[in-house]
């Protein structure tokens, strides 16, 4: 009879469990703008600067306590920090189905970041699980996972909110998370040794560590503006679908560019690896971000829902493949034992991008319009590509890297 190695076990279970989760939170995506006119928010530009504020109040709380949860991960174990942010997201997913205006809606953002993030708690875990030359592939499977429920999410949640109503819909979230919990708490095992008392460092020494090596200091920017760009433009994108007048409703058509945008990406993260083995991880994770950049001055100009959608899932088509390079540079450099550490900061790099960039990209279609968010997300990505080409390092490099005391020389060199 087959079986498992328990890392892979590990591994499938927690990819799963991510599918089944945010696929769960994706489900609200499409409606979130109009859940907010349901709560009281009058006017197009109003409700596209309070679909920005709303990402951001999960963002700054998220940034703020999710190298903290690293830093604990690293103490205590993955495993348990994984439970506490699912357990987290779904309580505060639950309650914002209950809310009565947004105000509430906006405080339980802030809690849901504050007590999930599932993301780098999850990445944790696997990455410190696998074996070493198998982490590139293992994280590529949870990443493979998240696209996936990008793809599910989005594609059901239009349709579900237009059968069965928005507030239903987010209590359908918390109870997917829970399932969640369940499979994480009875199927994961954890073979977690704490740090002898001696070798125990607190926060703050685990964070000096980490920055110690410029690498991944600069890496971890590069996370930052790598998941701005969706972020920047998502609160926009059912405004966009809405403005063309289509005779079905903007909810279930959203539904599916996000759900296209998330197919191309997938696709994207299975063949990423071999762009990279043909190119190297610097040269392709350049390549990407710039084609994306380019894809996203394109979308500016569409004109109608079908190239719209053909346009989005274009920049999918490059966006996707950007975050597991990434993610193989960072585990290139990441100090052993510190997985979690430097994942968590990673995770405040994601999380302040979704803190900044909704709002900025509410904001921008407030003030020019939506097309001009656009066309900033797209002038961005292109800088972004060519910063990677100039200052990140191939991660052969990375893996003969000095100790962290030593490598404080030129990201470049």
């Amino acid at each position: 009879m087959f079986k498992l190695e328990p890392w892979r076990k590990n591994l499938y279970a927690i990819a799963f469990s991510q599918f089944v989760a945010l696929g769960a939170a994706n489900l609200i995506f499409p409606f979130m703008p109009f859940y907010v006119e349901d709560l009281g928010v009058t006017g197009s530009g109003a409700i596209a600067l309070w679909s920005g504020l709303l990402g951001t109040a999960t963002g700054v709380t998220l940034f703020i306590f999710s190298p903290i949860w690293g830093s604990l991960a690293d103490r205590f174990g993955r495993k348990p920090m994984l439970l506490r942010a699912y357990l987290g997201a779904t309580v505060t997913m639950t309650l914002q189905g209950l809310v009565q205006n947004v105000w509430q809606l906006a405080a339980l953002r802030a809690l849901q970041g504050a007590f999930s993030g599932t993301i780098p708690a999850a990445t944790a875990l696997v990455a410190a699980g696998a074996p070493r030359d198998r982490v590139a592939f293992a994280l590529g499977v949870v990443q493979m996972a998240l696209f996936s429920s990008q793809f599910v999410g989005p594609l059901v949640g239009g349709a579900l909110a237009t059968s069965i109503g928005f507030r239903p819909t987010f209590i359908a979230v918390g109870f997917f998370f829970f399932v969640s919990f369940l499979l994480i708490l009875f199927t994961v095992e954890e073979r977690f040794e704490p740090p002898p008392a001696e070798e125990r460092t607190g926060f703050i020494d685990n964070l000096r560590e980490v920055l110690a090596r410029r690498p991944l200091v600069i890496l971890i920017g590069v996370v930052f503006f790598l998941n701005a760009g969706p972020a920047f433009v998502r609160p926009i994108i059912p405004l966009v679908v809405q403005s063309f007048d289509s005779a079905t409703s903007a909810e279930t058509l959203s539904g599916f560019v996000f759900a296209a945008l998330a197919l191309t990406s997938a696709v994207a993260a299975l063949t990423s690896g071999r762009v990279s083995g043909r190119f190297g991880y610097r040269n392709a994770l350049a390549l990407t971000t710039v084609c994306a950049g380019a894809a996203y001055l394109a979308v500016a100009e569409a004109s109608n829902l079908p190239s719209f959608l053909l346009l989005m899932a274009v920049v999918g088509l490059f966006s996707g493949a950007m975050i597991p390079l990434v993610n193989a540079l960072i585990a290139a450099w990441a100090p052993p034992g510190r997985e979690a550490s430097v994942f968590g900061l990673s995770g405040s790099a994601l999380a302040l991008a979704f803190a900044v960039a909704p709002l900025s990209g509410g904001a921008v279609a407030s003030a020019a319009g939506v097309q001009a968010s656009f066309l900033v997300i797209g002038a961005i990505m292109l800088a972004v590509g060519v910063a990677v080409l100039a200052l990140v390092r191939e991660p052969e490099q990375a893996r003969e890297a000095p100790e962290p005391g030593e490598a404080t020389g030129e990201a470049g060199e």
